[in-house]
């Protein structure tokens, strides 16, 4: 999972390390780490490349869920999905599937498939900060 993410030495040191050392990165340190890691052009290999790197992080680090979460679902926000039922679902069809570009951990597995349905609210949450954040001027 981790050779996966090459372009961003940064990114895959912390991939590495976090399973064994979740609080070794100050939380600053981590999400910069993944706003500066762009894994695509468009927006769905954008949410499938985020959330790939992002499940791996909140299954040892659930106190970032809400920051990193954001992260991801920007893109998918752009795609046009608003509904968090449906990006859960999404995210759970897409980035589990280990035969695309990205893909996540086994860790990151579990957290999408255990962990990510129960967090319906803060998805709605955040698509509500994103809307906000692109309306205002």
């Amino acid at each position: 999972m981790i050779e996966q993410f090459s372009r961003s030495e940064k990114l895959q040191i912390l991939l590495k390390t976090i399973g064994t050392d979740p609080k070794k990165y100050l939380d600053e340190e981590i999400v910069q780490y993944v706003e500066r890691f762009q894994p695509s052009q468009n927006c769905e290999g954008a949410t499938k490349g985020y959330f790939s790197i992002i499940s791996h992080i909140c299954y040892y680090r659930p106190d970032l869920e809400h920051l990193l979460m954001k992260i991801a679902l920007r893109p998918l926000y752009y795609l046009g999905v608003e509904d968090a039922s449906v990006a859960i679902k999404w995210v759970q069809f897409y980035v589990s599937d280990t035969s695309d570009n990205y893909y996540t951990s086994k860790q990151g597995d579990i957290w999408i498939k255990e962990s990510l349905n129960s967090k319906q609210n803060i998805v709605e949450k955040i698509f509500k900060e994103i809307d906000l954040e692109d309306n205002v001027e």
